[in-house]
């Protein structure tokens, strides 16, 4: 009985150890697949993280690069105006004028004006033209002239105009808007003084607007053409007669020229009245000196009726 008792209690207890084992087994797979489960969710987990740390990135530096506005490498180009101006020494100033011209005209351009003085007898030609082309073609028509003759000199300058151009432009668009406000309160005033004094503000409103678009018309008309100051000689020295002096020696020898033509112009005026001013001294002076005589005369008469 004994023996049987404890072959029992040994079965049982191997059992047990059997089933503990089993299912230490099985936690311990459980375990396995939930730590690559929770594994596999953090590997995805970061890899949208970065996917949206990269999303995010794209779109802020999008975001900055749009706050930059428009810049020189988004292809906004300066507004320039350019103007040369060319000496030259020809052998005949009429010839070298008529080749200008032609080259103006097949470049898109036109002459602004001319003044020229051809050769006469002893006396050579010179002259001055001032010549509009395309700012395209500036440099090629430049080109082109220059083989007219000898260049003694050339200047260019170029000037920005982008931030003045800018600002009219800018001035325009909120002129434009308030003036639509201003009709759209004329047409809902309700009465005679309100609308007058709209229409007054109205009417300055426009008056400045058309000054501001006839400036940006200006400005956009130096831009698209470039300008070509020409001064043609058939003899060096003849090129002082055709280029403006500048500086204070030029300036003052202006003023001092200027001052004595107006003299002389004062002088030539007075002269020519003065044989107008002797009659007209001849005749009044003895008038006035009579008048005077016969009222000296007619006093006491009229003291002697007093009393």
């Amino acid at each position: 009985m004994t023996a049987r008792l404890m072959t029992a209690l040994v079965a049982m207890v191997l059992l047990l150890a059997g089933c503990s084992a089993d299912g230490s087994g099985g936690s311990d797979d459980s375990a396995a697949e939930a730590a690559s489960s929770p594994g596999g969710e953090a590997d995805g987990g970061d890899a949208a993280s970065e996917g949206e740390s990269a999303d995010g990135s794209g779109e802020e530096s999008r975001g900055a690069a749009a706050d930059l506005g428009p810049t020189v490498a988004d292809g906004e180009a300066p507004l320039m105006v350019r103007s040369v101006e060319l000496e030259m020494v020809v052998e005949d100033v009429a010839a070298a004028v008529t080749r200008a011209r032609a080259t103006t005209t097949g470049a898109g351009g036109f002459v602004s004006s001319e003044d020229v003085s051809p050769a006469t007898g002893t006396r050579t030609g010179y002259g001055s033209l001032v010549l509009r082309v395309p700012a395209a073609d500036l440099d090629q028509v430049v080109t082109s002239l220059s083989e007219l003759g000898e260049v003694r000199a050339s200047r260019s300058n170029a000037d920005d105009v982008t931030a003045e151009y800018r600002d009219v432009e800018a001035r325009i668009a909120t002129m434009e808007a308030g003036a639509t406000r201003l009709r759209e309160l004329v047409a809902e005033a309700a009465n005679l003084e309100d609308i007058a004094a709209l229409e007054r503000e109205l009417t300055d409103r426009e008056a400045e607007l058309d000054a501001l678009k006839a400036r940006m018309q200006v400005l956009s008309d130096d831009v698209a053409r470039s300008t070509i100051t020409l001064h043609l000689a058939e003899e060096s020295e003849d090129l002082d007669e055709v280029v403006p002096d500048t500086g204070f020696v030029a300036g003052l020898s202006q003023g001092w020229s200027a001052f004595t033509t107006s003299v002389t112009m004062l002088l030539t005026a007075l002269g020519a009245l003065l044989p107008f001013l002797v009659l007209a001294a001849a005749v009044l002076v003895p008038a006035l000196v009579w008048h005077r005589r016969r009222r000296a005369a007619s006093t006491p008469d009229r003291e002697t009726i007093e009393e």
